[in-house]
């Protein structure tokens, strides 16, 4: 019996959800912008610094050379530098005290955290209504698998940030990925609140086993996006190394967003963390797979039959056993290792989407 109430206050929850996803979006895109523009400025005061002191370092030799005296030399190098110097001391402690009066106010990176905490407990709250009115799981279809995965990537990326506070910078490209499967769920993959199809009534399993590849699927989607930024950010240390060699005070061509990668965990430190999420989705795909096989035998009376889906979820299992094989014995470090992941991810997708809604199959009750 579906309490077709309840599913309204789930569907209703999920688009407060993503309205305030929305939001935190914009919060952390915001302090992204700040920031750059901040460093930016800083920059720039700095480089008409040097010219400063180059150009008052070169006044005494010329008062010299013209024969102006040692008063005229120290009234040039202590009354006006002196007052120069003064102001310039303000501006920097100003400059590095924030913003003023309005030190004590709330960042918008804190808002929007605080606005992605809420959002989410409301999105698990949706994924928990849905569960109530249908009085079974929440991932019987495309739709309910979308925003129960979605929902945990949240609460990995916010459990993530509170023992690491530099990975909120990450906000930004953590919401947008969610918050484009929200959208995809509510407008091309809803479907009503309804009960359980024959082929999944009856079996434990569908509590295991799709639960288990639930927790595979939101740590790949983290795990690409630290991925994706590791690609970035050692593409930018390598063009600073390359412009300070050069004598180079910034290189350029990365424009705003370079000075959004200064404020992300170097590439080193995504890289590591790219590689623990990665390590933990390798475990819940094992199991997925396993569990899977598990199930197949009690439903089909056998443990491998190689439709679509158990292909493609043993090729999302090799890609990423060979990049944690080659990253641990091999040396595969840098981009070469993000690289494979991101490969694993694209496989993720395709057995989402494609898969589940064109190729068909035993599993073609998992979709639409």
């Amino acid at each position: 019996m579906i309490d077709q109430q309840l599913a309204e206050i789930s569907n209703l929850a999920i688009v407060v959800t993503i309205v305030l996803y929305v939001l935190a979006l914009i919060g952390f895109a915001a302090d992204l912008a700040s920031t750059s523009q901040r460093r930016g400025d800083e920059r720039l005061a700095a480089r008409e610094e040097q010219e400063r002191k180059a150009a008052r370092a070169t006044q005494p030799a010329v008062l010299a050379a013209a024969g102006s005296g040692g008063t005229t030399s120290a009234t040039v190098d202590g009354g006006p530098g002196s007052s120069s110097d003064g102001v310039e001391s303000t501006a920097g402690d100003e400059a590095h005290s924030g913003t003023g009066p309005a030190t004590g106010a709330m960042s918008a990176q804190t808002f929007a955290f605080i606005l992605s905490g809420a959002a989410t407990m409301l999105h698990i709250v949706g994924v928990a209504t849905r569960a109530a009115a249908t009085q079974r799981v929440p991932w019987a279809n495309m739709y309910e698998f979308a925003t129960t995965s979605t929902a945990v990537v949240m609460a990995a990326f916010l459990i993530f940030s509170i023992k690491r506070a530099e990975l909120r910078a990450l906000g930004t490209f953590v919401v947008g990925p969610v918050l484009l499967v929200m959208l995809l769920a509510q407008t091309l993959w809803i479907v009503p609140a309804a009960a359980l199809t024959p082929s999944l009534q009856n079996s434990h399993w569908i509590y295991i086993h799709i639960a288990i590849a639930i927790v595979a699927t939101a740590l790949s989607i983290l795990g690409a996006v630290v991925a994706t930024m590791q690609l970035l950010q050692g593409r930018h240390e390598r063009a600073m190394v390359e412009k300070a060699a050069a004598g180079e005070e910034y290189p350029e061509h990365w424009g705003r967003f370079g000075h959004v990668l200064d404020r992300l965990p170097s590439s080193t430190t995504l890289e590591g963390l790219s590689f623990r999420i990665h390590s933990v989705a390798f475990v819940c795909w094992t199991f997925t797979l396993i569990f899977g096989a598990i199930w197949a035998r009690e439903a089909w009376g056998r443990y491998w039959g190689w439709d679509p889906k158990e292909v493609w979820t043993f090729i999302i299992w090799v890609i990423y056993a060979a990049y944690l094989h080659a990253r641990a014995t091999g040396g595969f470090r840098g981009n070469r290792a993000a690289g494979l992941a991101l490969a694993g991810f694209v496989a993720v997708v395709f057995n989402y989407t494609i898969v589940n809604t064109i190729i068909n199959g035993l599993h073609s009750y998992s979709g639409l």
